[in-house]
């Protein structure tokens, strides 16, 4: 009996409260969708972000109970400018049922559904330091809102966590023309709303270039003007040649699939970075007016595995290593981030095996290229600005058995036949037995400095069967001035001879030998050491 009369007041109560709150859930769009509404609305997210904020249109969806701003706009910090900070398509604003029994409103979740975001650094400053105003000044009294049930009506008006779908953030850097980036694709949450901290997860779309950002963990300050930002994130791209092309240089063009992990730590403007970054396979490519059809020529290196020390002052890579034409490369990177040129440094640089006919002939067009495996060890340092000219740097080399294959030196082999008796006149011996040709080389070696844009080297030494040519002094990198000694040696004899100038304009001068033709010597000469 008890029972029973426990059980039919259980289902009156229970019907009482079903009554209540579909009668809440029935009367929530007249409430809510009001002028009245609009304006508090508007005023409750102003006072959260701190800057102006409007929307379009309000609806309100029923089951499960959520209001949806159409048209949402977050006006920008004034100091950058009238356009707006922030746009979403829809913004869906979930409700919590209990509270709306006692007529209060708590938000239970935060949908942004295409929002647009234009994050703008000017000076070392971004516009979103200014977002939200620290928490220290006392609030002031909620001003009462007509049609709208006193303060007690608003309970947490704030979300702890947010989420976006298909978001786009266009970072912009003032000052650094074409460096602009878009983040697509942005379907993340972002924790710790409200607070000094957002934890930021999900993915995204880097464009140019369709770089993906995976796995994104991220913790970015907000309160701090200087926004500080740990992260980790993956990396994968198809092609980096758009995203190589807006950060680093448009030629030669880099392109091949990349993918990695990175560390960030750091603020908004002076991030660092750690981690690695894997290239399958580089494809430089460059146009070269002085190569014979096509004249749109291409280099592969393989296996390329990049370590990345990314500070606050600079890139350094630790150490790079690839594949390129049947040899290694490796070396360590370093570059300043200095404006409007920046300081880079190779260092660590080997070369091992390197066969010299694919990059010299085939890629470069070099009118004297060589083939052969180079193997060299060096230094070598440059300002954006103007290589050649502030190319500082010292290594040794070595070439193995090749030839000389550019057109320039088959020509020479012409020359070199028309010019034999003169030379077996002054060397006092016989070429001929000089390998196939004189364009033939059992070795190439010799050491070299670079001292702002001048090359010199005191020992290199061009070696034949029979034959051996060395010279020392120096070359201008950026206009070919050449000022060298050149001594042709022979187990029958020695020539000498002062070449002097720059490309096109040789001045061979022979020293300390008598010959009938000098200037057959001289042809000879020019076309050799050019």
């Amino acid at each position: 009996m008890a029972f029973r009369r426990w059980l039919r007041v259980s289902l009156f109560v229970a019907l009482t409260l079903l009554v209540i709150v579909v009668g809440a859930l029935l009367l929530l769009p007249r409430w809510i969708d009001t002028p009245a509404m609009h304006a508090y609305i508007t005023q409750l997210a102003g006072q959260a972000v701190g800057r102006p904020v409007k929307f379009t249109s309000l609806a309100v969806s029923l089951l499960p109970p959520s209001v949806i701003l159409q048209g949402l706009q977050v006006a920008d910090d004034p100091r950058f400018g009238t356009a707006p900070f922030l746009n979403v398509d829809e913004v869906r604003v979930g409700l919590r049922v209990r509270p709306l029994l006692s007529l209060r409103i708590e938000l239970a979740s935060l949908t942004l559904d295409g929002a647009r975001v234009e994050l703008v650094e000017s000076g070392g400053r971004w516009n979103a330091a200014s977002l939200a105003a620290p928490p220290a000044q006392p609030k002031p009294a909620t001003r009462s809102v007509p049609g709208i049930p006193g303060s007690a009506a608003v309970g947490s008006i704030m979300v702890s966590r947010v989420a976006f779908k298909e978001g786009v953030i266009h970072v912009t850097r003032r000052g650094t023309p074409g460096r602009d980036l878009r983040i697509e694709g942005v379907n993340a949450t972002v924790a710790g709303v409200g607070g000094p901290d957002l934890d930021i997860r999900g993915d995204a779309r880097v464009e140019p270039g369709g770089l993906r950002l995976r796995d994104i963990r991220a913790t970015v300050g907000i309160r701090s003007p200087e926004i500080p930002i740990k992260a980790t994130l993956g990396l994968e791209g198809a092609d980096i040649a758009p995203l190589a092309r807006a950060l680093a240089f448009a030629s030669p063009a880099l392109s091949g699939p990349i993918k990695g992990t990175l560390q960030l730590s750091g603020t908004s403007a002076r991030l660092g970075a750690t981690g690695q970054l894997d290239l399958a396979r580089v494809t430089l490519s460059q146009d070269r007016p002085q190569c014979p059809p096509p004249t749109r020529r291409q280099l592969v290196l393989d296996e390329v595995r990049v370590p990345v020390l990314l500070k606050a002052t600079g890139f350094e890579s630790v150490p790079f290593r690839a594949k390129l034409a049947q040899g290694t490369l490796g070396l360590t990177v370093t570059s300043t981030l200095d404006e409007p040129s920046s300081l880079v440094s190779l260092r660590d640089i080997k070369i091992s095996s390197v066969q010299l006919l694919p990059v010299l002939h085939d890629y470069l067009c070099q009118g004297y290229a060589i083939s052969g495996p180079l193997d060299l060890t060096g230094v070598l340092s440059m300002r954006t600005a103007d290589m050649w000219r502030s190319m500082n740097g010292a290594g040794e080399f070595k070439v193995g058995a090749g030839r000389v294959v550019g057109e320039g030196a088959l020509k020479l082999v012409r020359e070199v036949l028309l010019a034999q008796g003169v030379i077996s006149s002054a060397l006092q011996g016989d070429v001929r037995g000089v390998g196939t040709t004189p364009l033939e080389f059992t070795s190439i070696k010799g050491s070299y400095k670079i001292t702002n844009g001048v090359l010199r080297t005191d020992d290199t030494v061009y070696q034949t069967k029979g034959l051996a040519m060395s010279t020392a002094g120096t070359y201008g990198l950026a206009d070919g001035r050449t000022d060298m000694m050149v001594r042709i040696s022979q187990s029958t004899g020695e020539f000498r001879a002062h070449v002097t100038g720059s490309a096109g304009s040789f001045h061979a001068v022979p020293v300390g030998v008598q010959v009938r033709d000098p200037d057959a010597v001289k042809r000879f000469l020019d076309r050799l050491l050019r």
